[in-house]
């Protein structure tokens, strides 16, 4: 059963683990009483009992949220049509996405957006050639929403967290001035996305085949461990200092950035000014540090106390902002007051 109270959860679940807010009532404007982190057990009932400590709720209760959720196999694909007036063809997206990107409609749900708005691409209400396909697999998105509700989570709204981030990022940097484009690096297990904006923007999105699985192997060779699974608890851990190998473990990685940028910058004759990583825990802040040394950029570092100033949303005295790292503004960006990255309307469909 729902808890019988106007009070509300923001969650955002990832592979790295859950962070929560919780707010008096889940509509703006939104007062933040109380924030927590925990990690993903391989047993539900562990972060079911924490979310019933921190929301106040008791068994078999479920508490009304808003979630940021990573699916892994999410897709954010920024495309340039040849001819925009095709669109208007109902077969011609599905085809698009199918033969550019690999993308059946049959698995996955997608949705297609304005890359300069953010906003629902309708052919009827206007044509652009500029957009941005964004969703995932129907089977992820329905175990993610299960996923949430055995943690006791009702999901009032669940969002891609990556869209959720960037319309965040977006809003912060025109808040903040700044003018120079933005490289956005979301590393998972398997692979890592990177996206590119520049004045509201998305003009970047593509994944990259490359993400912390591809460093093990790596940290098995440099410190003759007998085997990659060694090398991923010791990574994982806060019992070394991995600063110092920096270069050599994300040596792939740092390839395929150099490539997305430097074609980038070509294009555009805009030169990258800043980086940001979200998700990663604190003990893997060094990667960041690394990859900006590396191609010669800042590290975006978001105020918290700034970006909650600007959203008209308020804190309680009892709630430290001060030092929380990058992957907390994904969960904050939820909060957001501005037209959603993600956008409700229609989505693309099967013809």
């Amino acid at each position: 059963m729902l808890k019988a109270n106007t009070k509300g959860l923001f969650a955002q679940v990832s592979e790295y683990g859950l962070q929560v807010a919780r707010v008096t009532k889940l509509e703006p404007p939104y007062h933040i009483e109380a924030l927590d982190e925990c990690q993903l057990s391989e047993d539900p009932e562990e972060v079911r009992d924490f979310i019933m400590g921190f929301a106040g709720t008791n068994k078999g209760q479920l508490s009304f949220s808003i979630c940021g959720i990573y699916p892994p196999r999410r897709v954010v694909r920024r495309a340039t049509l040849e001819n925009a007036a095709k669109a208007k063809e109902p077969s011609f997206l599905p085809e698009y996405l199918k033969n550019q990107f690999k993308i059946d409609l049959e698995v996955f749900s997608i949705s297609a957006l304005t890359a300069a708005e953010g906003k629902a691409f309708s052919p009827e209400r206007g044509l652009t050639k500029d957009l941005v396909f964004c969703g995932a697999p129907k089977d992820e998105l329905q175990e993610e929403q299960d996923r949430l509700v055995e943690y006791s989570l009702f999901p009032q709204r669940m969002e891609i967290g990556t869209l959720a981030t960037l319309g965040g990022l977006m809003r912060y940097c025109e808040n903040e001035k700044v003018t120079t484009p933005t490289l956005v690096l979301e590393i998972s297990a398997e692979s890592s996305q990177v996206l590119i904006f520049h004045e509201g923007q998305l003009d970047v999105a593509r994944p990259i085949p490359h993400g912390l699985n591809s460093m093990y192997p790596v940290v098995q060779k440099e410190l003759g461990l007998k085997d990659e699974e060694s090398a991923r608890k010791l990574f994982s851990s806060n019992t070394f200092d991995f600063t110092e190998m920096g270069p050599s473990l994300l040596r792939k990685l740092l390839k395929e950035l150099q490539a997305s940028t430097g074609f980038y910058e070509v294009q555009t004759g805009q030169t990258i000014g800043q980086i940001y990583l979200g998700l990663l825990p604190e003990n893997l802040s060094w990667i960041g540090s690394s990859l900006a040394r590396s191609l010669g950029v800042d590290e975006l570092r978001v105020d918290l106390r700034d970006w909650v100033g600007n959203q008209d949303i308020s804190v309680a005295e009892t709630v430290d902002l001060t030092g929380l790292g990058a992957r907390w503004f994904g969960l904050f960006s939820l909060m957001g007051d501005y037209d959603p990255v993600i956008a409700e309307g229609q989505g693309v469909e099967n013809g």
